[in-house]
């Protein structure tokens, strides 16, 4: 019994074998982009199928659904230190502007006054809060998607040099295969 004398063994959770391959279904959309971004800047390889609905992951006997979900796991299960920042100021600026990415790129409002104030942030630094972190693939999911839908404004130049640093980020199989179909 346990302490307060409910429960007995506690039920092991299920969990992907290394064994066990990423399988990703999503559609051609800013939140796939995003998700794939991440996985790609993360390390980790899996199979993409890019003719579904929303993003989704399966893993073994894990699954994900949802843009925060996958872009969540993906920085987990990746290889190296975690890209969220460890310190409170950046965690915050990162999160902002993940949240700044969904509540307005995704949804075509604001983005010229947006990509304004990203332009502005990226002249001294080169990745949104200064180290590379979540909110860089993220944010470049929904830029992209502008710019092949052609709704990106023209004349933001550090917004364009941070663009190509992220996508070197990305492995070239990945980049060719399937960073051109996104968005």
């Amino acid at each position: 019994m346990g302490l307060f004398g409910f429960g007995g063994k506690k039920e092991k959770t299920a969990s992907a074998g290394k064994g066990d391959k990423i399988s990703f279904n999503g559609g051609s959309d800013a939140v796939t982009a995003k998700c794939i971004l991440t996985a790609g800047v993360r390390g980790v390889e899996m199979d993409i199928n890019l003719s579904g609905d929303g993003a989704n992951l399966s893993h073994g006997p894990v699954s994900a659904q949802g843009e925060s979900a996958c872009v969540t796991y993906f920085d987990k299960k990746g290889t190296g230190q975690s890209l969220r920042p460890k310190k409170a100021r950046l965690l915050g600026d990162q999160n902002y502007w993940m949240d700044v990415s969904c509540q307005y790129l995704d949804r075509g409002e604001k983005v010229n006054e947006v990509l304004a104030k990203l332009d502005e942030t990226l002249a001294n630094q080169d990745f949104i809060v200064g180290q590379l972190s979540l909110a860089d693939p993220v944010v470049a999911g929904s830029v992209m998607a502008l710019k092949k839908a052609g709704n990106c404004p023209s004349g933001l130049s550090n917004v364009d040099a941070w663009l190509g640093r992220v996508e070197q980020k990305i492995p070239e199989n990945l980049r060719a295969n399937y960073m051109g179909q996104l968005g």
